[in-house]
């Protein structure tokens, strides 16, 4: 039986909830990618952070105003600026890598604690009510395909976040939807393949069910 809050906000989801969301999630990605850009800039002999990029990192508070829009809009920006400064000081390849590792963490602990707090079950329905719910905070709109080649298909139609964000900011941060629907169903993964920021029409991000 699908639990109450669940099933309360996949019907209706309150403003001041999905600002709460954001802001956590907002938090928790920015600072993991400052934390990431830190520590290994850290190993250099000389550090490759220009005094604007510093200020960026260590220095700013992340301060978060306005209405989902403008909160969605904030994000997006400073994730760009973020993984541009990664990808800069320590390349493309160990950017992307260590990045998506660090955003699948962020994503898995928030997934998890969504689960706690909702009641998510374990059926695929109500990860996808609570993967709907999540995603409605970010501005993304998404279906369930079944292909025959692939089974179970997420197929994104429209993505806030794709009209902010470069091509390898999106595949840095697109690690953190995959770790928060592990945390959501640690049996369940998905692994985006296509991605608008890229130039497909459509985000197509096949699910893995393990038995």
């Amino acid at each position: 039986m699908m639990g109450l809050k669940l099933g309360l906000l996949s019907w209706w989801t309150p403003e001041w909830f999905q600002k709460r969301g954001l802001d956590e999630l907002t938090h928790s990605t920015i600072q993991g990618l400052q934390e990431l850009i830190l520590n290994e800039t850290s190993k250099f002999e000389k550090l490759p952070l220009t005094t604007s990029e510093l200020s960026q990192i260590k220095d700013s508070k992340i301060v978060l105003k306005g209405n989902l829009e403008e909160r969605r809009r904030y994000m997006a920006e400073t994730h760009n600026k973020l993984v541009e400064i990664m990808i800069r000081t320590i390349g493309k390849e160990k950017a992307v890598a260590l990045g998506r590792k660090a955003m699948f963490s962020v994503g898995l602990s928030l997934g998890q604690e969504f689960k706690r707090i909702v009641g998510v079950g374990n059926s695929v329905e109500e990860l996808i009510l609570a993967a709907k719910i999540l995603y409605k905070v970010l501005g993304i709109e998404f279906i369930i395909k079944e292909s025959e080649n692939e089974g179970l298909v997420m197929v994104v139609s429209h993505c806030f976040l794709a009209e902010y964000y470069a091509p390898d900011t999106c595949l840095v941060l697109s690690a953190a939807d995959e770790g928060v629907v592990r945390g959501l169903n640690p049996k369940i993964k998905i692994n985006f393949t296509d991605r608008i920021t890229e130039g497909c029409l459509q985000c197509l991000a096949p699910i893995t069910i393990e038995s």
